[in-house]
């Protein structure tokens, strides 16, 4: 587990105990420009999402009061949120942040006597979507993707990214159509090199790296039904296992070279939805834009089979607020009622910013091919 939750002399897996343990929380919000320098502080009410399925991953939405903000009405549509989740601790308060959140035409309401702010926010994905390119886009053969990935991320006004290099680069020339949203060209880019597709962290960095196969991940940590267990009851699990293919392709119609096909069959007699257990195929076929070579091709074919195979296992798990979470992250769950006892992903989670708030989270099994 990286040591995101590490501060103030205190090490990863003691702040874990703390918030397992009994704990005080507490909530604060910034109020920042566009230059995510602090204005102010806020005292709202909030949820935080995040859905790693979505072309912009992280949602949030804020209940502030009109007095409040009635300073920043001139500022306000370029104005951004950044909650923190606050744990207090021997030592003081340690300090998390949630992301950062740029906010939309809000919903004016009166309550009690006082109007307020109903206001749905969006990280700083929703830059890269409503920035959109003004001309035709033209990538000429042997660029380095990640080196347009990272233009495409400047020319946006995005300067805060983290990005693991690739020495891959394009074999043919690229074209974007004009009104082409940016976050669809830099993820074409990414899957053409089976990366990640761009998401932001909790502090609001542009992120992503290579594509690695759930199984080869390391747990970062887990949920457990023991004597310090924070799982709340009501978790489900559902099985999908009808549409789940067992044979996937994807193949590259190249007018300037050879054509690319990649083909992955599911023949493990112990998964049960190989072609052997079910007797049949189920196949799953399309096309790609661009991918950079074969080997990349069969790896981006492997990785869409495992992902349409975790539907096979899904959990729904309602926890207390834990504020270590980002995109995909790997957990361990073992909840001895539904006799759960394995590795999931999180491709989703959602906290209600609130004392005695819940945090839900959408899970899929780590599927062994």
């Amino acid at each position: 587990m990286s040591n995101i939750l590490a501060q103030e002399g205190y090490t990863n897996e003691e702040v874990l105990k703390m918030l397992h343990d009994s704990r005080k929380i507490d909530f604060e919000y910034e109020l920042l420009d566009n230059q995510e320098r602090v204005m102010g502080f806020l005292n709202v009410a909030g949820t935080v999402s995040f859905n790693s399925c979505s072309e912009i991953m992280g949602t949030a939405s804020f209940e502030i009061q009109e007095e409040k903000l009635k300073k920043y009405a001139e500022l306000y549509m370029d104005m951004r949120i950044r909650p923190y989740f606050k744990l207090y601790t021997p030592r003081g308060w340690l300090r998390y942040p949630l992301g950062i959140y740029i906010l939309s035409s809000p919903r004016r309401q009166e309550k009690d006597n006082t109007v307020y702010w109903d206001v749905e926010a969006y990280d700083k994905g929703i830059i890269l979507k409503e920035d959109k390119l003004t001309d035709r886009l033209y990538i000429p053969a042997g660029s380095n993707y990640i080196s347009e990935v990272k233009k495409l991320l400047l020319s946006a006004g995005i300067d805060k990214f983290i990005i693991e290099s690739s020495m891959l680069s394009t074999n043919t020339d690229l074209e974007f159509e004009i009104g082409t949203s940016k976050i669809e060209a830099v993820n074409e880019l990414l899957y053409a090199i089976n990366y990640y597709p761009i998401h932001f962290d909790y502090r609001g960095f542009a992120k992503t790296s290579r594509y690695i196969e759930p199984m080869q991940r390391e747990t970062e940590f887990g949920y457990m039904t023991d004597d310090r267990s924070i799982i709340l009851p009501g978790t489900n699990q559902s099985n999908d296992m009808y549409g789940v293919p067992n044979v996937v392709i994807r193949y590259l119609d190249n007018p300037d070279g050879p054509p690319l096909r990649s083909i992955y069959k599911n023949d493990n007699p112990e998964s049960i939805v190989s072609t052997v257990r079910r007797g049949r195929q189920i196949v799953d076929v399309e096309s790609v834009e661009d991918i950079a070579d074969q080997d990349t091709l069969d790896a981006y074919t492997r990785r869409i089979a495992i992902e349409k195979s975790q539907m096979n296992d899904m959990v729904g798990l309602s926890t207390a607020l834990m504020p270590m979470h980002g995109y995909r992250n790997c957990l361990f769950v073992r909840d001895d009622r539904l006799g759960i006892e394995t590795k999931y992903i999180e491709y989703s989670w959602s906290m209600e910013l609130k004392v005695g708030g819940t945090m839900q989270h959408e899970l899929k099994r780590v599927i062994y091919l």
